[in-house]
């Protein structure tokens, strides 16, 4: 009775851990070294969340809201060399303004903004709905597709998207289309996420 016991218990043992090798093995195999897929991420930020940017620094992306009023799932490296070169991420300054007063130059006091997303690395600076304010990149903020999900919003870090590019000095004749490239809206061009080998400041 005691040893049928014991056989069935081991032979449970086994079974239970055949199945938890071969579910390792399985997505071991799946991903490779430096994968950088994504997933789907739940946040709690729902439409009625009007504070500061939440940030999310395991999946790389902040939750703000825009000047249009969408909550947006930005990712936290910034475009160009610093970003997916060096490997620097944005952070979210408060306290940073988007215009200064009287014109920069010496004894100019910043005006006070509704804060900025600050590339520590290579000084660009973007606005709350991650368009580029100043600073060497060469467009707004990547972003990631969001959806609306039953306790808030959903970021699917698997589909990172382009932000639009920004010509420098770039300004439109009134009446005349702007020859400034962006991303449209209902095909928005898809970006390559940062590797995790990419070298940190």
């Amino acid at each position: 009775m005691i040893s049928t016991r014991i056989g069935v218990a081991f032979a449970l043992l086994l079974a239970v851990g055949g199945i938890a090798i071969g579910t390792t093995a399985f997505f071991a195999a799946e991903r490779k070294t430096g994968d950088i897929t994504g997933r789907l991420v739940q946040s709690r930020a729902t439409n009625e969340y009007d504070g500061p940017p939440l940030a999310f620094p395991l999946d790389e992306f902040f939750i703000g809201r825009g000047s249009d009023g969408v909550l947006h799932a930005f990712y936290a490296y910034p475009p160009g060399y610093f970003g997916h070169v060096r490997g620097c991420k944005v952070v979210w300054d408060a306290a940073a303004a988007t215009v200064a007063t009287p014109p920069a130059g010496v004894g100019a006091t910043p005006a006070a903004g509704p804060g900025l997303y600050v590339d520590p690395c290579g000084g660009a600076r973007f606005s709350r709905d991650g368009t580029l304010v100043s600073g060497p990149a060469d467009r707004n903020l990547d972003y990631f597709a969001t959806s609306a999900g039953v306790e808030g919003m959903i970021v699917d870090t698997r589909q990172l998207y382009c932000g639009s590019a920004v010509t420098p000095l770039e300004t439109p004749i009134a009446g005349e289309p702007s020859s400034t490239p962006t991303s449209t809206p209902g095909q928005p061009e898809k970006c390559e996420r940062v590797s995790p080998n990419t070298k940190r400041p």
